[in-house]
């Protein structure tokens, strides 16, 4: 054989393994494809698994015995296979096909051609041709299969597709079958949620409950229905719907340490309504001692989370015109509803300060519901600032929640001082950081803010706002104090006895009005506390008019203390010591660990139960009492109502009250082995808890000599490996 006559039937052989190979793959896809049809309808037909598994095995037989009956041969014969490459390159113009005829005319390419391609040679007749001509047809179509691409030839796009098609459908079928499985474990009786929520009654001794948690508005989340939920997430301030099923005519619901009696509705029902604020939860009970225990686990609403990314740093100007521009980004759980960009423009000194609120506009771009930034350019003139000035500008988000879900970025300043230094440097520290660094001047205005806003805040919030403001006047009343050295009882001693007031009245004038700003910083203070805004605003001024004159009478806040009293060293050691005793040091009792104790006691429950078990289990010939029988799911509710109470905010004991509660469910129908083993787990579960509020605290280790205690426990170690 030739090497282009090799050469055309290497090609033609390929071709022929990928196209089987192509075919195989396409039967599989089919055949899963058809195997979840049917599983998807068995499912929906609730059929059982065995007849459904049966089902769907038949479904894929006859998908792939059908499938290559009718197209294999098409797609995989080896005429077919040349015509599909003759088609996919129209430069080779009928020269493979050509070739494909003249195979059995030169010598042995028969046989050769048939062991490689493995196929039968065709009975329709061949073309016969001189042996120069069929050297030539080969050549050509040697030449010409050299560019040949064989992907495109035989694709496998339709394999892909038959495959992705199969996958798809069973992804669906596990879906479905994993709701289904959902559905069942939620729901303990088989009837459907709103079936068994409506019922007028429940069995005797049956308590079942249909929960809807409607998420606030704002949030846009759907709302969810679950019957007997093991346990319930929320948003806090979602409204949580309960339909009560259980006999008597009257069930009790304890929520947030508080409980109160529901009675049958006109329709039959106990229905109702608790709105969800905090992780705790949920006890419903009936007289006849039924009883569900939900935990609920409360996710806040957190607040904006506000960026300046620009210009993100303190600015400095001793004069010139810049152009400053205002970058604010700001995003939230669940949507934002107003950004905006705030300064206060800061003048004067002392305490003849003036401040000035304002908002520069930001051109808001709207990246999604949940994600905003806003941008603005001033110029340096357009701020209105003079020599001294400083305006403090921050960005503030909201997001859609009711109320104030409002909150700010970091602040920053921009001054204008010749001087090229920074004097506000104040204005951009933390909040626990200023808060003895508060002006008179800035607690008027708040006050002055908080009176504008009282008539549209609840009186809650104003009370917190003025409580607020009274601990911030201390804080400055306790600057001036400290500054004075402490309280200044009588005014004539204090000018008789001072060094330093020597030039007469007028200084001892001055610190009379610095006392009497404190007298009128205490009366503000007196003012805020009960909420009496307009006497507090007085009060407050009237503080500021007393340290303006004071500081205008030779700066006597400023005086240095006297240098001219020496200690008395003859009265060192002249003290009484006739009622001078011993002290011990009485070391301090630890608090008591109310947690552990609680945990403990639970565990003692569990094990208490767990052998009671263990005695029914071993004399479970014997047929126990009816009231032993009733009495032991009870204990196992108390129990979880125990284990939430504990920490509702812990996940492992939450875990521990949904499975006390599935076993309080199936004690009756359960073996006592399967109940032994889950009091098991849940105790296990308790188990880590107490061990973690029982551990110490990490003992800190001491060195007697730092430099050595590397070498030193490496000399440890080294003993200990040489033992």
């Amino acid at each position: 054989m030739s090497p282009d006559e090799s050469k055309v039937a290497t090609f033609i052989a390929a071709a022929e393994r990928r196209a089987r190979t192509f075919a195989a793959i396409e039967v599989l896809g089919r055949a899963l494809c058809g195997a979840g049809v049917a599983a998807a309808a068995a499912l929906m037909l609730h059929v059982r698994p065995g007849t459904a598994a049966a089902l769907s095995a038949l479904v894929a037989i006859v998908v792939a015995v059908r499938w290559i009956a009718d197209r294999w041969r098409r797609r995989t014969a080896r005429a077919a296979v040349v015509g599909r490459i003759e088609r996919a390159q129209p430069t080779l113009r009928n020269l493979l096909v050509t070739a494909d005829e003249l195979g059995a005319c030169l010598s042995n390419s028969s046989t050769l051609l048939a062991q490689q391609l493995r196929e039968p040679r065709p009975t329709s007749p061949r073309l016969q041709a001189p042996p120069h001509v069929c050297a030539r047809v080969f050549s050509d179509a040697a030449r010409a299969l050299e560019h040949a691409d064989l992907r495109s030839a035989i694709p496998g796009s339709s394999a892909l597709r038959a495959v992705l098609s199969g996958a798809g459908v069973w992804l669906i079928v596990a879906g479905g079958l994993g709701l289904a499985r959902t559905t069942r474990a939620s729901a303990v009786v088989p009837a459907s949620a709103l079936a068994s929520a409506s019922r007028p009654a429940a069995a005797a001794g049956e308590l079942h409950l249909t929960a809807t948690v409607q998420p606030p508005g704002y949030t846009r989340l759907p709302a969810q229905t679950i019957v007997d939920p093991p346990e319930l997430h929320a948003v806090e301030g979602s409204t949580l719907t309960l339909l009560i099923a259980a006999p008597g005519d009257r069930v009790f619901v304890e929520h947030d340490d508080g409980s109160r009696t529901v009675a049958r509705g006109v329709d039959g029902r106990f229905a109702d309504r608790v709105v969800l604020t905090r992780t705790g939860f949920l006890v419903v009970s009936s007289p006849d001692g039924a009883k569900r225990i939900v935990p609920l686990v409360i996710a806040p609403d957190a607040l904006p989370v506000v960026r300046l990314t620009a210009p993100g740093r303190d600015l400095i100007y001793s004069g010139g015109n810049p152009r400053i521009v205002f970058e604010a980004r700001a995003t939230d759980d669940f949507g934002m509803r107003d950004l905006a960009l705030r300064y206060t423009t800061v003048s004067g000194s002392g305490e003849q300060f003036e401040f000035k609120e304002g908002s520069i506009p930001l051109a808001i771009a709207h990246r999604s519901d949940r994600d905003w930034q806003g941008t603005a350019a001033r110029a340096l003139a357009d701020l209105d600032l003079k020599e001294g000035d400083m305006l403090v500008y921050r960005a503030v988000a909201s997001d859609a929640r009711p109320g104030d879900g409002s909150a700010a970025s970091d602040a920053f300043f921009i001054e204008i001082s010749k001087l090229g230094a920074a004097a506000g440097d104040a204005f951009t520290l933390p909040e626990e950081e200023t808060r003895y660094a508060l002006s008179q001047q800035m607690l008027i205005l708040k006050t002055e803010r908080l009176i504008k806003q009282q008539p549209s805040m609840p009186p809650a919030a104003v009370a917190e706002s003025a409580l607020n403001l009274a601990v911030e006047q201390r804080m400055i009343r306790a600057e001036f104090v400290f500054m004075l050295g402490g309280e200044v009882q009588d005014e004539e001693v204090e000018a008789q006895e001072s060094t330093e007031l020597q030039e007469g009245r007028q200084q001892n004038r001055g610190q009379h009005d610095v006392r009497a700003a404190t007298q009128a910083m205490s009366l503000a203070g007196k003012y805020l506390t009960g909420v009496d805004l307009t006497s507090a605003l007085a009060a407050e001024r009237a503080a500021v008019a007393a340290l303006q004159r004071a500081f205008s009478k030779d700066r006597y806040i400023l005086r240095a203390l006297a240098t001219r009293s020496p200690l008395d060293l003859t009265r060192r050691l002249t003290g009484d010591l006739s009622q001078a005793a011993d002290w011990r040091r009485l070391r301090a009792e630890a608090p008591a660990n109310r947690r552990a104790a609680l945990l403990q006691d639970l565990l003692q429950g569990l094990g208490a139960l767990r052998g009671a078990g263990a005695a029914a289990q071993v004399s479970e010939s014997a047929t126990p009492s009816s009231g032993a029988a009733d009495r032991a799911p009870q204990q196992v509710l108390v129990l979880a109502e125990q284990a939430l109470r504990v920490d509702p905010d812990s996940a492992a004991l939450r875990q521990a009250a949904a499975d006390l509660q599935r076993i309080a469910d199936t004690w009756r129908a359960s073996l006592p082995q399967s109940r032994t083993s889950a009091l098991d787990a849940v105790a296990s579960h308790v188990a880590g808890e107490a061990r973690t509020a029982l551990a110490p605290a990490p003992a800190q280790p001491r060195s007697a000599a730092p430099s050595l205690r590397g070498a030193f426990v490496d000399a440890l170690h080294a003993r200990g490996a040489a033992r």
